[in-house]
């Protein structure tokens, strides 16, 4: 059973591009398909907090951490749109999926891992089961807000520190979790680095990497087509987010499950952006039970109506 500080990096390298990627969690699972996390805007394999990667294998499911083509330990051209990043995710995921001899994948996105997420189940419905969408909203649509500016400032600012730790978790609510978190998240795998073959540590990402991010993570925000499509979407969706987001503001997270037919909210007390890491435990288990099927399920969704009983 492999876990966040000791999963060995991988590559796959597909049309030039060397995808990194860790497959995490127990060599021969009997849960299947795995599930795939997609991270956070500024994040990379080695910035996932541990507490949330090792309580989801604790349930014998096999995790697929993957870095963005271009970030972390990828080779490659950061995409200028969401769109962009899918594209580079599906030549990734045609080329391993087989390796694992599964043709399906969960999917776990947060915050900017949503957005992808939702563009992936919209533009191959087919390589998707089921969804978790933690911590992020639709793009450009009815019933939205937005972040103040200066919450989206602190996410992007060059230099992560104390007021991005604030954004994420909001010290008036969650008093010491946010540094906790950051420590979790840049320590992880100081003691695997750089031995044995694995690269050195990729922190969150900054310089010129960080101006395009934001170009993508904007773009998606500006596009109604996305949110327009969200009830042609015939999966089983989470949705959770904390009580109080900033960044992505919590009423996103509800529009968004309005919109998709087949959703389960769930929102997380005295908790933000990081509700996830806050509550690992508990989200590990609330995860699991959804994907295992044990949480409510919508009887019909649009297009596929109960039979009329006589």
């Amino acid at each position: 059973m492999t876990t966040q500080q000791t999963a060995p990096t991988l590559y796959l390298t597909v049309s030039d591009t060397k995808y990194a990627y860790r497959l995490i969690g127990p060599s021969n699972p009997t849960t299947f398909p795995p599930l795939l996390m997609l991270n956070h805007v500024r994040s990379t394999i080695d910035t996932w907090d541990p507490e949330v990667i090792n309580n989801l294998t604790s349930t014998d499911r096999q995790l697929i951490t993957y870095d963005y083509a271009g970030l972390g330990h990828s080779t490659g051209t950061i995409a200028a749109n969401i769109r962009g990043f899918v594209f580079d995710l599906l030549k990734f995921l045609k080329a391993l999926l087989p390796t694992l001899n599964t043709e399906q994948v969960d999917v776990l996105g947060f915050s900017m891992g949503g957005y992808i997420a939702q563009q992936l189940v919209l533009d191959a419905p087919d390589i998707v089961r089921k969804m978790v969408l933690a911590g992020t909203g639709p793009s450009l649509g009815p019933g939205l807000v937005r972040p103040m500016n200066e919450v989206q400032s602190t996410v992007f600012n060059p230099n992560p520190g104390l007021p991005t730790i604030e954004a994420f978790f909001p010290s008036f609510t969650t008093g010491q979790e946010g540094p906790a978190w950051f420590d979790r998240s840049v320590n992880s795998r100081v003691n695997i680095a750089g031995e044995d073959e694995e690269p050195e540590m990729a922190h969150f990402t900054t310089g010129e990497d960080l101006v395009k991010l934001t170009a993508a993570y904007l773009s998606w925000d500006a596009d109604p087509v996305p949110y327009s499509l969200l009830q042609t979407v015939q999966k089983d969706v989470l949705v959770t987010n904390g009580d109080n987001d900033l960044i992505v503001p919590t009423q996103n997270s509800f529009v968004l499950a309005r919109q998709l037919p087949r959703a389960n909210f769930v929102m997380f007390p005295c908790s933000g952006h990081g509700h996830l890491f806050q509550y690992a435990e508990y989200f590990a288990k609330l995860v699991d039970e959804f994907l295992d099927g044990r949480l409510p399920a919508a009887s019909f969704s649009a297009g596929r109506a109960a039979a009329l009983k006589r």
